[in-house]
């Protein structure tokens, strides 16, 4: 909690944050209205726009400390302007560079919590043209050493630097968040940049390892740039838009996918540490964008106040980083009255497919369309392949599995299985590496997923195939629900049901009933550790 407070208390005793005075406001008023009374009404994208380029540092209006309008809103009252945020920035520019002697090219690695430091570090990496590595703070030491060798950072600034300490041996500079934000506040502001190409380096962002050791996608600024272009034509940004940002800033969908779209427009940001429902709920009422994983709405959803009351003032919710089941996206329809706009993407190419923001265009089930200028298409075995400017250069020094994940015209490989339909619409079924062959018949787990949700019996599904004897492998069905035993008349019951929309051969063998499913930082059920904790149930009851 000290990391996250430290940045903006210096503020204050500089005089430079701008209140916002909130009591006096009704509970519904929309945030951009309040905000053009304390704020400058000219779109700062505006500024750039003769002379933009294919680079983020370019595209992020940082150039002045003169902006008076709203960046960062951190709660009723703490706020920063864009100007204050750019003072902030140039004295990360100056520290990173006269201190410690960042070049291009070279990678600084973020252990760190979420808050206006890390994201003060993030901007001035990129001013300098560094490569930006943000990883999970919660991450055990173990699995940080993986990244610290992997990456080779010239500097690492962490929320926990008595263990990385012993990374000495690796990193030339190991820094303490906190120390690092103080020697900020000495530090002369520079509002120079390096020159930075278009193909360079942004950041390398590691694959969440959920089937293998974490491989580092490098991510250049063209197309992190092309990426956030493409979103703010089809999701409608503008400068007066607030996006609630309750998302993790260690992976792209925090990091990028949100913050950039509202940074290239000059809009406001809702940045809060983390998503809690409660805190959420405060703060929709004050959002004109949501964007989150579906475990977020569904946890909404468990809340009998959450309703139209709560999101008059949300134009767009945006769901990604894990698939959205289609009975949540109709409950919370019929709830909001809005359509979630559901898309697609991954850490190797950010977003790849939106459904349409018309809510017509919005189909439950799908994942849309490719965006504008991208291709997609499936391989013989239905494996998504996709061609887009955003696309990642590789692998960090892994050419091997590079080439593995690429086809010799130039598409990645997506590991993702899907089908299209007549009108370009994209439906995900699964993973390949997820796919269950049993009795020689392939069984994909989001088609049993979603038959499972349709029967409205539990709260979430997760479908696992297991060793088995007979089948090779069997279908098995773990749910999480409000009770702690397992129920079989209740299994017998959803097995009943299942059958009216799906053949024999799909219907679980066995269902499990788990108070929740194991899920990674982005919302990510790991069916991993649910294949490995119930490996042996089939072949020990033989």
């Amino acid at each position: 909690m000290r990391s996250c407070c430290y940045g903006i208390a210096r503020l204050v005793s500089y005089g430079r944050i701008q209140q916002v005075f909130w009591s006096s406001l009704p509970v519904n008023a929309p945030l951009f209205s309040i905000l053009t009374r304390v704020s400058s009404s000219v779109s700062l994208s505006s500024q750039f726009s003769s002379s933009a380029s294919n680079n983020l540092t370019s595209r992020i209006p940082l150039n002045t400390a003169n902006s008076s309008k709203i960046a960062l809103i951190f709660d009723e009252e703490r706020a920063i302007t864009y100007g204050q945020l750019a003072r902030y920035v140039g004295q990360y520019v100056s520290l990173l560079h006269l201190k410690y002697a960042l070049k291009r090219g070279e990678r600084v690695l973020g252990r760190v919590e979420k808050n206006l430091d890390s994201l003060a570090l993030y901007l001035a990496t990129l001013r300098l043209g560094g490569i930006y590595v943000p990883i999970n703070p919660s991450f055990t030491d173990h699995e940080t050493e993986h990244f610290v060798q992997d990456c080779k950072p010239s500097l690492l600034v962490s929320c926990k630097k008595k263990s990385d300490d012993r990374f000495h041996e690796y990193v030339t500079h190991v820094v303490d968040a906190i120390a690092l934000a103080r020697e900020a506040a000495a530090a002369k502001p520079t509002y120079d940049v390096e020159h930075v190409a278009p193909h360079d380096l942004a950041c390398i962002c590691y694959t969440s390892g959920t089937t293998g050791v974490p491989k580092g996608a490098m991510i250049s600024h063209e197309g992190l740039v092309w990426n956030a272009d493409s979103l703010i034509k089809a999701w409608r940004f503008t400068s007066d838009d607030v996006l609630l940002h309750l998302l993790p800033f260690n992976h792209v969908h925090g990091l990028f996918i949100s913050l950039n779209c509202s940074l290239f427009t000059g809009s406001s940001v809702v940045f809060r540490p983390k998503f809690a429902v409660n805190d959420a709920m405060k703060w929709l009422p004050k959002a004109t964008v949501m964007m989150g994983v579906p475990t977020y709405y569904s946890r909404l959803m468990e809340r009998n106040d959450f309703g139209r009351s709560v999101t008059a003032g949300i134009r767009l919710f945006v769901s990604g980083s894990a698939p959205l089941s289609s009975a949540l996206w109709k409950n919370f329809q019929k709830r909001t009255g809005s359509a979630i706009l559901e898309r697609y993407g991954m850490t190797e190419a950010a977003v790849i497919t939106s459904n349409l923001y018309e809510e017509e265009g919005r189909i439950p089930g799908s994942v849309g369309k490719v965006l504008e200028g991208g291709e997609l298409r499936l391989s013989s075995s239905g494996v998504i392949e996709v061609l887009l400017p955003s696309l990642f250069r590789g692998y960090w020094r892994n050419p091997e599995e590079t080439a593995r994940n690429f086809t010799n015209d130039g598409f990645f490989i997506t590991g993702d299985i899907g089908s299209i339909d007549h009108e370009g619409y994209l439906y995900l079924l699964g993973r390949q590496k997820d796919m269950i062959i049993s009795g020689g018949l392939n069984v994909y787990p989001k088609e049993i997923e979603d038959a499972i949700d349709w029967t409205q019996m539990v709260n979430e599904t997760a479908v696992i195939g297991l060793p088995h004897m007979d089948l090779g492998e069997a279908v098995v069905a773990v749910c999480a629900m409000n009770t702690h035993a397992q129920d079989e008349k209740l299994e017998a019951t959803v097995k009943e049901r299942l059958k009216l929309v799906l053949t024999n051969y799909k219907i679980p063998k066995k269902i499990i009933f788990v108070d929740s499913l194991p899920r990674n930082s982005m919302g990510k059920v790991q069916k991993k550790l649910l294949r490995e904790c119930y490996h042996k149930l089939f072949l020990e009851s033989k």
